[in-house]
C-alpha cells in the first residue's frame, strides 16, 4: 500500500475517543508526525546508498579560533610540512634544464611557426630517459 494512501486513511478516520474533537493544530501535528514516520521508512529502503555516503571523507574543517592556540600551532606546523613536501616534488634547476634539453632533442617536425611540437611516441621516450636518470 502506498504511504500517501495510508496517511490519507489515517487522517480521514474519525476519532474513536469519547466525544473528542481534535483541533486544527492537533490534526496538522499528527499529519506531520505520520508524514515523518512514513518518509523515514521510505528513505530507509535505500540503506545501501546511505552507507556509501558515510564513507565520503571529511574535507572541510573550520579554522581555529584566536583563543585556540594549540590548534593554530598545529595548523601552522601541518601547513609548513605540507609545503616542504610539495617543494621537494618540484624540479631543481639542473633537472629542469635536463628535461628541457630532452624535449628539444626529441621534438617532432615540422615546426608550426616558431613552436616546436612533440608526438606521443617521442614524449614516451623523453619520459623514460628522464625517469631513468633520476
Amino acid at each position: 500500500m502506498d504511504w500517501k494512501e495510508v496517511l490519507r486513511r489515517r487522517l480521514a478516520t474519525p476519532n474513536t475517543g469519547p466525544n473528542k474533537k481534535k483541533s486544527e493544530q492537533e490534526l496538522k501535528d499528527e499529519e506531520m508526525d505520520l508524514f515523518t514516520k512514513y518518509y523515514s521508512e521510505w528513505k530507509g529502503g535505500r540503506k545501501n546508498t546511505n552507507e556509501f555516503y558515510k564513507t565520503i571523507p571529511r574535507f572541510y574543517y573550520r579554522l581555529p579560533a584566536e583563543d585556540e592556540v594549540l590548534l593554530q600551532k598545529l595548523r601552522e606546523e601541518s601547513r609548513a610540512v605540507f609545503l616542504q613536501r610539495k617543494s621537494r616534488e618540484l624540479l631543481d634547476n639542473e633537472e629542469l634544464q635536463n628535461l628541457w634539453f630532452l624535449l628539444d632533442k626529441h621534438q617532432t617536425p615540422p615546426m608550426i611557426g616558431e613552436e616546436a611540437m612533440i608526438n606521443y611516441e617521442n614524449f614516451l621516450k623523453v619520459d623514460t630517459i628522464f625517469h631513468q636518470s633520476h
